[in-house]
């Protein structure tokens, strides 16, 4: 008996498995569409954005898929995908974060609240799982410059005030400005956020994945 339950836990599983894929597919298949038409928020989800659904969708799939050939069980597989996608979402809030508090410190008096610091700790707790995979990610040059580009467009964003979509306001001095900082901040905000989420792939080498699949078939 506890060897046919066991058997039948892996074949469900495998199920759960395939069943994530086919959502990570249609996930980033609606992204796609929703982000042409300019619908940039899924309000079903909580008003989030169409670039950040289809950044985990392919994010989880293709770091379960990583995993599971690293020789994790394909449970351990799925719970790792999906912390990593997480991961790749919490780093972006941390920079964001980040960025705002170097404006709240550079401001006169500089302010820093204990909601601040309990928040930031939460952020590395949940950036924390990537600690647990590292040995199956590979920095190499193309991951390095598509972290230049992210960090040459966050300093623009910077030096054009750091001009948001939901307010007015500018976070630092404007040495760069712009007539229309509302679609600036769009392009700057998801721009840099689908440039994060290319460098968590880049990390998966989804070239030798796709190179490995192939070669099963």
């Amino acid at each position: 008996m506890p060897a046919e339950l066991g058997e039948y836990a892996e074949r469900l599983t495998h199920w759960v498995v395939l069943g994530s894929y086919v959502a990570a597919l249609l996930a980033f298949a609606a992204s796609l569409v929703l982000t042409f038409e300019g619908r940039l928020w899924v309000v079903q989800l909580g008003d989030v954005s169409s670039i950040s659904v289809g950044s985990v969708a392919v994010i989880y799939a293709l770091s379960q898929y990583r995993f599971k050939g690293a020789g994790y069980t394909e449970m351990k597989s799925i719970v790792l995908g999906v912390l990593f996608a997480n991961a790749f979402l919490q780093c972006y809030e941390l920079i964001y974060g980040l960025t705002f508090g170097l404006s709240a410190a550079l401001s006169d008096p500089p302010t820093l609240t204990g909601t601040d610091v309990r928040t930031f700790v939460l952020w590395l707790i949940m950036i924390s799982p990537i600690l647990l995979v590292h040995e199956n990610l590979r920095f190499k040059r193309t991951s390095a410059a598509l972290l230049f580009l992210f960090g040459a467009v966050w300093v623009v964003w910077i030096l054009y005030g750091f001009p948001q979509y939901y307010y007015s306001g500018y976070a630092f001095a404007q040495f760069l400005k712009t007539s229309d900082p509302f679609h600036l901040s769009l392009w700057l905000n998801f721009g840099s956020k689908a440039l994060l989420a290319i460098f968590f792939v880049s990390l998966l080498e989804p070239s030798k994945a796709l190179k490995a699949a192939l070669g099963r078939r």
